[in-house]
């Protein structure tokens, strides 16, 4: 779909671009297949939006007289299962976004919402690519304000010692997702910088400002996630510090209970001998006499590990 902006928002075919005035256009890689000669666009960049490779950052080149870059996107619904990738064209007086894989159809909301918050009277190229650019991080402050939230409840539960089997899952999925966020955001401030270097002078020096305020917003974006991945490691050293606790817990008592046991075990053994000479054997009393003196060895053991602590 192709919209021409003058005094209104239109949709045109591409063979009726009007050169001089403002066009936005959202296509599939088919169509960009069709009408990439039309654009003078190089048969190298359809190469590229066909391929299958998965990068990690996106990047923007400069290429004759226009940008070309392919860029991942993430939704932020789906951090780690949906992952989106557009193609992105900037050449005088147009902007087109190919998009090469949309699963949930989020690109087109987002420029569909960028659409409608065109001001027409105040249009230029700058204010086009800088409106659909700032809608695809509209929703992020959210984001990150929730898993946020989610990492502060994990703190809280360890605290309160109110842990479940997958809560060692849980946090790698999460710090899982906070690292897809910080190699996203990379991706759109070198993409930002790569704007305002204004390399072939595509756009007024004076609206980039617009991409400036861009990458400003996303390298507070990006530093918010790097806090969120320092808070997350926290997290997770304050679980494996409660699971170490626990565990000393349990070896101490442990350590009490054969403390407690071995002079009783030698108590024992030293009236297991049955000398005939050992005069309790033949001591009516004898019998009862160790069953009291392994008690008060026990009463004894347990007042003096509850001095020094040892039990709560």
């Amino acid at each position: 779909m192709y919209y021409q902006i003058h005094e209104s928002i239109s949709t045109i075919n591409p063979q009726d671009r009007d050169p001089e005035k403002l066009t936005l256009g959202i296509i599939s890689t088919e169509e960009l297949e069709r009408c990439y000669e039309q654009f003078g666009f190089s048969s190298l960049t359809v190469a590229e939006c066909k391929q299958d490779s998965h990068p990690i950052h996106g990047s923007i080149d400069v290429y004759q007289d226009y940008l070309f870059g392919i860029m991942i996107g993430i939704n932020a619904s789906h951090i780690t299962v949906v992952q989106d990738r557009i193609g992105i064209y900037i050449k005088h007086n147009l902007f087109l976004i190919v998009v090469i894989e949309d699963k949930d159809d989020s690109i087109r909301r987002k420029f569909n919402l960028a659409l409608e918050h065109i001001n027409i009277q105040k249009i230029t190229m700058e204010r086009l690519v800088f409106g659909f650019l700032e809608r695809l991080i509209s929703d992020d402050y959210q984001m990150l304000e929730k898993l946020e939230n989610e990492l502060s409840n994990y703190e809280e539960r360890i605290v309160n010692r109110k842990l479940d089997k997958n809560f060692n899952l849980k946090i790698t999925s999460l710090r899982k997702k906070l690292l897809l966020l910080d190699n996203y955001y990379e991706q759109l401030i070198v993409i930002g910088e790569e704007l305002q270097e204004n390399g072939i002078d595509l756009f007024n020096d004076s609206n980039l400002l617009y991409f400036r305020i861009f990458t400003d917003r996303v390298t507070r974006l990006n530093n918010n996630t790097r806090m969120l991945q320092d808070y997350s490691i926290h997290v997770r050293e304050a679980y494996h510090a409660l699971l170490d606790f626990n565990l000393n817990n349990v070896m101490k008592m442990f350590t009490v209970v054969t403390t407690i046991f071995l002079p009783l075990t030698l108590i024992t053994s030293w009236y297991g001998m049955n000398f005939t000479t050992m005069p309790e054997i033949t001591w009516k009393y004898g019998y009862l006499l160790v069953i009291c003196l392994c008690i008060l060895v026990a009463i004894l053991c347990i007042i003096f590990f509850k001095k020094k602590k040892f039990l709560s």
